[in-house]
């Protein structure tokens, strides 16, 4: 019977495809999932507050080390007013001295700014640590359940794999080629018994044309659904 093999080879699939259905609906793997996300949230924060305390930490340093330079600056000035009679002279020398401080002033407005920041990323820090941490143990506690899962189904798994290896080379390559493809458009079963006196597919259950029914006869018969693209097949006898 020309069906048989792939047929066969059809249902042990659907039997994996169950089976790694249900591994990814567990329990197990939704923990772990969502443990793995936390983990990685907190990492990925933790990350972020470390690149921004030391680019504040960098500027922070440049503000003061620039102010530290204008207060040398304005140190010159000390006593400079002393025994200056013209006010022309004065003036330019007390702009000089106002500029300066404000400067200063603006320089270490920046800077306190800055490190209040890195204050409080410190203690942001800190507090998403103690999340990673926890969400580090509860992880390695659900990744341990997650592979204990997934080992309780391998043996399963690698007999069904194994089975398909074996049906494969004796599946039709026309067969399998347009099995492969309607399997990796998620539109399985993809061989569909197909009953002439209904005249529709059985799966989607939309009425073929009449050129596709004209294919599709006798037993053995075989044609692609004009709709779905499934392969609807008369059985053999």
């Amino acid at each position: 019977m020309k069906f048989d093999t792939i047929l066969e080879y059809q249902n042990i699939d659907r039997e994996l495809l169950a089976l790694e259905n249900e591994f990814s609906k567990s329990k197990e793997r939704a923990v772990y999932v969502a443990a793995k996300s936390k983990l990685e949230s907190a990492t990925e924060t933790v990350g972020k507050l470390s690149h921004e305390a030391a680019e504040l930490l960098s500027n922070y340093n440049k503000l003061s080390a620039r102010a530290e330079e204008l207060k040398a600056k304005l140190d010159e000035f000390d006593g400079i007013l002393d025994g200056v009679a013209d006010v022309n002279e004065a003036d330019y020398y007390i702009r000089q001295i106002g500029a300066i401080s404000d400067e200063i002033a603006a320089l270490e407005r920046d800077a306190a700014k800055d490190g209040e920041r890195i204050d409080s990323i410190g203690a942001e820090y800190k507090k998403t640590w103690e999340v990673g941490k926890k969400a580090s143990d509860a992880y390695k506690e659900a990744y341990a359940a997650y592979n204990a899962a997934a080992a309780a189904i391998q043996p399963k798994v690698k007999e069904l794999q194994t089975k398909l290896a074996t049906l494969k080379g004796k599946v039709p390559t026309e067969f399998m080629e347009a099995y492969m493809s309607l399997r990796a458009a998620k539109k399985t079963p993809a061989f569909v018994a197909y009953k002439p006196e209904s005249g529709t597919c059985g799966r989607c259950f939309m009425e073929v044309s009449g050129a596709t029914r004209s294919k599709l006869k006798n037993p053995g018969d075989y044609a692609e659904c004009p709709n779905c693209r499934r392969i609807l097949y008369i059985p053999e006898e």
